[in-house]
C-alpha cells in the first residue's frame, strides 16, 4: 500500500481528519450517532439496531477493515443499503466506485449525506440522495455503483414490541 495512514507521519493527519468530521457530524445531524473504534463493537450496535433504518458511515481503515465491516453489517441487515466511506486517502475510490451502494468522501462539502435522511418520506430521501450522488460523481469524476434498493431495509419494523425481536450474538 502506498502512503499507508497508520503508525507513521500520516497517522496524526488521518486522526485529525476523522476527528474533525465526527465533530461536525455530531453538531449538524438530527440522528443518533454511534462512533466505534473497532468493527466488532460497531457490529454489535448494528445487530441491536437492525430493525431500524440505519444510516451507515465508516472509514476504510488501512487494512480495508471498513470494507469487511460493511460486508458483515450487510449480512446482519440483509441488504446492500447505502454506505458513506469517509477517508483521507482518495486512492480508495478505485475499488469503492464499483462496490455496490457505496459512496466516498474526503471532502467536507458532502456532509449533506446525513441531511438526505432527515425527511421521513422515502421519495424525498431518494431524490436528495440522487442529487448528492450526482454532485459526488461530478466532483470525483467516477460513477458509483448504486441500485434501486439503496434505501431498502427489509427488517425495518414500524411497530411492535422490542421483546418480540430476534437478535444474534456477535
Amino acid at each position: 500500500m502506498t502512503n499507508p495512514v497508520y503508525n507513521n507521519q500520516f497517522d496524526e493527519i488521518f486522526k485529525n481528519f476523522l476527528s474533525e468530521r465526527m465533530k461536525y457530524i455530531k453538531q449538524m445531524t438530527k440522528h443518533n450517532i454511534y462512533p466505534y473504534e473497532t468493527s466488532k463493537e460497531a457490529l454489535k450496535i448494528v445487530e441491536k439496531k437492525k430493525y431500524n433504518k440505519i444510516i451507515l458511515i465508516s472509514n476504510v481503515w488501512t487494512d480495508l477493515g471498513g470494507k469487511n465491516f460493511i460486508s458483515n453489517e450487510r449480512k446482519i441487515i440483509g441488504n446492500d443499503v447505502i454506505v458513506l466511506f469517509l477517508d483521507y486517502n482518495i486512492s480508495h475510490l478505485k475499488w469503492i466506485k464499483d462496490y455496490k451502494n457505496v459512496l466516498f468522501s474526503n471532502n467536507h462539502n458532502f456532509y449533506e449525506y446525513l441531511q438526505c435522511f432527515e425527511d421521513n418520506n422515502p421519495y424525498y430521501t431518494l431524490e436528495n440522495l440522487k442529487s448528492l450522488i450526482d454532485k459526488m460523481e461530478k466532483y470525483y469524476k467516477v460513477n458509483f455503483n448504486i441500485d434501486e434498493n439503496v434505501l431498502y431495509h427489509h427488517l425495518f419494523k414500524k411497530e411492535g414490541k422490542y421483546c418480540d425481536l430476534a437478535f444474534n450474538s456477535i
